[in-house]
């Protein structure tokens, strides 16, 4: 039995101790993963504590202690869904308003990046958000994530490719 799976089995039990072992573990990889649905390190920090609330509550759903790390991380894929989908309904009932000139989209230096980068798939942007926002090697986003190094690097170049790709037809 792996330390996770120890730690995993003791939080079930009710040990805090132990889960706030797994949440400090965990908590980088879930706050990139939120980051990259919200582009926003402050709504991204509290969908990662929603993500290890919910976590803490559904434990016992957990069925695998081996598979906590890609448990968790589908926990944060479905709360920053949420967030996606509350955000878009918000946008959608405030159509209607007048936005403020220092605040207009369009007038972003950052956009065609920004809409580039939200255009792909939430696990990508996750790796990008690991990557960058937080500076990780590609061995230590492979490790956080549970993946082999030759995924986690063939999927960021891939990654890199798209983006260059869409930038240019901007």
């Amino acid at each position: 039995m792996t330390e996770e799976e120890s730690l995993v089995r003791s939080a079930r039990k009710g040990d805090a101790a132990a889960f706030g072992a797994l949440v400090r573990r965990y908590s980088r990889a879930v706050v990139a993963r939120q980051y990259g649905c919200t582009r926003e390190w402050a709504s991204a920090e509290d969908l990662a504590q929603e993500t290890f609330v919910r976590a803490w509550q559904g434990l016992g759903r957990l069925e695998e202690a081996r598979s906590f790390g890609s448990w968790l991380l589908s926990i944060a894929g479905f709360v920053g869904q949420e967030w996606i989908r509350k955000k878009q309904t918000g946008q959608r009932a405030l159509a209607g308003l007048a936005e403020p000139a220092e605040f207009r989209r369009d007038e972003s230096p950052d956009l065609p990046l920004a809409e580039a980068i939200a255009g792909l798939a939430p696990e990508v942007q996750q790796l990008l958000a690991l990557r960058h926002d937080l500076g990780l090697t590609c061995e230590e986003i492979a490790r956080e994530l549970g993946r082999p190094l030759g995924t986690v690097t063939k999927t960021l170049s891939r990654a890199y490719a798209q983006l260059r790709e869409r930038l240019v037809r901007k």
